[in-house]
């Protein structure tokens, strides 16, 4: 074995393994970056389903017709409103699902974001 100058640097080997080092940490923060946007991305769509369900239930409340789908934060919502008898004769329950879309087509898929009942008086003339 042979003595090295203090001042030579590094070897190739060395520098090879420096490199695989920080290349596994870069793929590691990329990872956990990802992560995070896709939760964050998660977190906006069912915060969005819960406004526009909240607004379908006052909007059925009223006796009015919410259009379906809702367009919430440049996305549309396709919303299912379902009323329904209770055991009192003047209580109506209403049940309101809201379904996530994709921003391109428009067309809903199968998963409920956001489910909400409420319950609405009947008209009493």
């Amino acid at each position: 074995m042979t003595l090295r100058d203090p001042q030579s640097g590094f070897t190739l080997i060395e520098a090879l393994v420096a490199m695989a080092v920080l290349a596994l940490g870069a793929v590691s923060l990329l990872t956990a970056t990802e992560g995070h946007a896709a939760r964050i991305t998660a977190l906006t769509e069912r915060t969005a389903a819960r406004w526009v369900a909240d607004y379908s239930l006052t909007a059925a409340r009223l006796g009015l017709d919410a259009a379906s789908p809702v367009v919430m934060l440049g996305r549309s919502y396709p919303v299912n409103v379902t009323m329904a008898g209770t055991s009192d004769p003047d209580l109506q329950s209403i049940s309101v699902a809201v379904s996530s879309a994709t921003p391109a087509t428009g067309k809903g898929s199968d998963a409920t974001l956001y489910r909400l009942t409420g319950y609405s008086l009947l008209r009493i003339e």
